[in-house]
């Protein structure tokens, strides 16, 4: 059996965003308005060509919840979103998911955690899932994929087809690390300074560590003093890879462990069923 799990926020949003149309009520004057009953219908419109290009048999949504664990850990995460105008209609398509289906809220967590929760447990939800989502980070969950914008073929003449990608755990891995050391500027969270996306995914699929070495300048007018440089030394520690970049700039390990706990998107083995409470990731 093959279960699509949604991201409710996302389907919500794009919905609630497109139904907005302007108007100018008075001559100069303009506002904003959306049918709340057009945007639920096609919403259901989504879903159901979700489920049928898929060919899966069970869907389920997955909705933040108003609160956020992330903030406990890092205050500032998403505070550059605060005061962005949000669509109108935007809560109201969201009840309605949680009311018309199998819809997964739980305390503190997003919906992205919910997702790759249900995506690596293997009783929560049985069968193949596959996790609908146009969000890039939940790429670093292991499991079936499909980004609908991107990930779909038009035939000519024929329907479309879906073309679903496998992630490995590898890949996974890989890409969590990557932006443990670049951070996300859409989410509001600063990695290790002047490391961008592309140069964070180089260093961990090829780690090196940067090892402090100081030595006293011998000869010339800065004879005496201290210089320090940052070799290059190979490693299979990706952790400690990181680690090394972060220290460079100035900073710490801890700064570098606040940066991957928030880029962490919850995998079975992060949460605490009985006490429902995020584990916070740790090297191991």
């Amino acid at each position: 059996m093959r279960t699509l799990l949604i991201d409710g926020d996302v389907v919500a949003f794009q919905t609630a965003a497109a139904e907005e149309k302007a108007f100018e009520f008075e001559p100069g004057q303009w506002t904003y308005a959306a049918d709340a009953e057009q945007g639920k219908a096609n919403v259901d419109l989504a879903i159901d060509y979700y489920q049928s290009i898929l060919d899966a048999e069970r869907v389920v949504i997955a909705i933040s919840d108003k609160e956020n664990w992330r903030k406990e850990v890092l205050p500032t995460y998403k505070s550059n979103r605060e005061g962005q105008r949000r669509p109108m209609i935007l809560s109201a398509l969201k009840d309605h998911l949680a009311s018309t289906y199998e819809t997964f809220i739980r305390p503190t967590l997003e919906a992205d955690d919910i997702l790759g929760i249900l995506a690596t447990s293997k009783t929560l939800i049985p069968g193949e899932k596959v996790i609908l989502s146009i969000d890039k980070d939940l790429r670093t969950i292991p499991g079936i994929h499909w980004n609908p914008s991107k990930e779909t073929r038009y035939p000519a003449g024929r329907d479309p087809v879906a073309e679903p990608v496998k992630v490995s755990m590898k890949e996974a891995d890989l890409l969590f690390y990557s932006q443990a050391l670049s951070g996300d500027a859409v989410d509001g969270y600063a990695g290790c300074p002047s490391i961008g996306p592309g140069r964070a995914k180089k260093i961990v699929r090829n780690p090196y560590e940067l090892v402090r070495e100081v030595s006293t300048i011998s000869r010339g007018p800065n004879a005496g003093k201290e210089r320090v440089r940052w070799v290059k030394q190979p490693t299979t520690d990706v952790w400690r890879a990181i680690v090394s970049h972060y220290e460079r700039a100035g900073l710490t390990e801890e700064d570098a462990l606040v940066t991957a706990r928030v880029a962490r998107i919850l995998r079975v083995e992060d949460y605490d069923f009985k006490e429902r409470k995020v584990k916070l990731w740790s090297p191991s």
